[in-house]
């Protein structure tokens, strides 16, 4: 309602209009509007003829005024109209309502307002649904109170296209999918995770309006698969995985993803080593160990859904040869003989790994790097001959298994020995061996001295260590008194070495030592001593009184100011150094 007033200051008006009905078959309402009019004064009264105009939805209506109708301070109505009003498509409607007055007493321009209709429900909704997994049926629940025709839908991932269309539902209030294998294959392949989001829709009105919900489409049974994981020996000795000597590759076959998915990543696991990659394949170092070994396949598609399997290796254990020998000068029986034996004896001892196909392959015994022998047994000795008492011999046993691992030893028989020698160049002495150079005393002994050794007249200990020196030993244990007898040896604590400079008078007039050997500077103690001081007491506002302590210098070494002089006095025990304890010593070094 609205209110209006006339060319007559005490005459009003009014226009109202009001929803009587609405028809969703039709999508159409009734609408009422009437026209009252009433003095704003009473005790007077207005009647005349004339015409009254009402404008609905762009529809002029009007009706006749007569003379008995008077107009008074209660309102009289003129005019009423129903009227039928089409609603848009979508069941929307505004109308505009405006009335005037033609009398003959007074009269009015056209007013009036906009009336906004009840929307009539027009579309379907959906009003129910849920999450499903590709195993399932999706089920919508809806309205319609049109009665439209409806069809539905499914897009994965919104704004996609539509699958499993199903055109012109029944209008039941509820409808559910019957998805076909191949309509189920869509989704999946269209659902790029584990789970998507899928718009669950419904057209209504030949498709001229849409309703739809989001919902979380999971994808279940869906891993990836491959037919094995095979194992190959790199490097094998025989069929067998060797200990040291093989490797293992191993590959993953037939593997495949499901509902358009790939494969990704390949995993291997197993014992020590580990791989993870865009290849199907791995190969692993030489193996360290020996035993079972597990490996673990693992596929991983772009879902992140997996597959595993597994493969056993058997690593057969392997060590490497091994070889000692005895060996020494004899006689040709093979007895021993050091001092004049021209045979050599050789024992060889040897051991290989016992698994299958491994032997010793090859045996060598070579003397002076001349092959001897290429066929012995463990444990037992053997006699070559002959040699030189006067010169050494190298002697060389070797073994190598199927394996391809060689084992060799080296020994060397040493010159006869004897107490005496003087060899036929008579330009040398060996005592205790052969002599086998010249202009050489040769000693095949021990040497045990218990009298002084003396070089050029001077024991040699004086030599080494003459008196002055110094040495360095990180054993707690360690006192040359003891070692070294007859000498006398004092122990330095405490100090670091410096090496004298005579030239260096700056260090002779900082300290009251004059340098030379085995004298030591420096201190861990203050001397007393004087320091200027410029009168201001730190932090105070006036000098302090004559025996006052107003710094304190560190510790317990204090500043004070004896009031007639300006410096302060600092208390201390010791002499003022800016270097550490230092024994002074002449250090040499040889270069040449």
């Amino acid at each position: 309602m609205a209110t209006f007033g006339t060319s007559n200051k005490y005459i009003n008006y009014s226009v109202n209009s009001q929803e009587l009905s609405y028809d969703i078959n039709s999508n159409t309402s009734v609408v009422r509007v009437w026209i009252d009019v009433w003095r704003t004064n009473t005790g007077y009264t207005t009647y005349g003829t004339g015409t009254v105009y009402a404008r609905i939805n762009g529809g002029v209506y009007s009706a006749g005024i007569s003379t008995g109708q008077k107009i008074t301070s209660t309102p009289i109505r003129l005019g009423t109209w129903d009227v039928t009003v089409g609603h848009n498509a979508d069941g929307s409607k505004a109308i505009s309502v405006t009335g005037w007055i033609s009398h003959s007493q007074f009269s009015s321009s056209e007013q009036g307002y906009t009336h906004t209709l009840t929307t009539i429900p027009r579309q379907a909704n959906i009003t129910e649904s849920s999450n499903f997994t590709d195993i399932q049926n999706p089920t919508i629940k809806f309205s319609n109170p049109g009665g439209f025709n409806m069809s539905v839908w499914l897009e994965p991932n919104p704004n996609g296209p539509h699958l499993a269309v199903r055109d012109n539902i029944p209008n039941t209030g509820s409808y559910t999918w019957e998805l076909t294998d191949e309509e189920r294959n869509q989704l999946r392949e269209a659902c790029k995770g584990k789970t998507c989001t899928i718009r669950i829709g419904l057209y209504s009105n030949n498709k001229q309006w849409a309703s739809y919900h989001d919902r979380t489409y999971t994808i279940t049974n869906a891993n990836p698969s491959f037919t094995s994981i095979t194992a190959t020996p790199v490097n094998p000795f025989g069929s067998l995985y060797l200990q040291g000597k093989s490797s293992i590759k191993l590959t993953i076959n037939g593997a495949k993803g499901i509902y358009g998915s790939t494969i990704t990543t390949y995993s291997i696991k197993g014992g020590d080593y580990s791989y993870s990659g865009e290849s199907n394949t791995y190969t692993t170092d030489i193996l360290s160990k020996s035993g079972d070994i597990t490996f673990t396949a693992t596929i991983t598609d772009s879902r992140g859904f997996t597959a595993s399997k597994t493969v056993k290796v058997t690593v057969t254990a392997y060590t490497l040869p091994t070889l000692t020998f005895e060996t020494y000068r004899c006689d040709s029986s093979g007895t021993k003989d050091i001092i004049k034996g021209t045979y050599i004896y050789i024992k060889p001892t040897f051991t290989y790994c016992i698994i299958t196909g491994n032997a010793i392959k090859t045996k060598s015994i070579k003397i002076n790097n001349t092959s001897k022998s290429a066929a012995f047994n463990s444990g037992q000795g053997y006699v070559f001959g002959t040699y030189p008492l006067r010169s050494t011999h190298e002697v060389e046993v070797s073994i190598t298994d199927n394996v391809g691992n060689t084992v060799s030893v080296t020994h060397e028989i040493g010159i006869g020995k004897v107490i005496l020698n003087i060899p036929p160049h008579k330009n040398g002495v060996g005592w205790g061996r052969y002599c086998d150079k010249e202009e050489e005393f040769q000693i095949g002994y021990d040497l045990n001295v218990f009298g002084e050794l003396l070089l050029n007249g001077v024991n040699l200990i004086d030599f080494i260590y003459p008196i002055g020196s110094q040495i360095y030993n990180s054993s707690k244990t360690f006192n040359p008194n003891a070692l070294y007898k007859g000498t006398t040896w004092t122990r330095i604590k405490g100090y670091v070495l410096a090496g004298i400079n005579e030239g260096d008078t700056d260090t002779n007039v900082r300290t009251s030592f004059s340098q030379g050997p085995g004298k030591t500077i420096g201190s861990k103690w203050l001397q007393s001593h004087n320091h200027p001081w410029d009168g201001v007491n730190d932090g105070a506002s006036s000098s302090p009184a004559p025996g006052q302590y107003p710094f304190r210098i560190f510790q317990d070494r204090w500043a004070n100011w004896n009031g007639t002089t300006n410096f302060m006095h600092v208390t201390g025990d010791g002499d003022a150094q800016n270097i550490q304890p230092t024994q002074l010593t002449y250090i040499w070094e040889r270069t040449a």
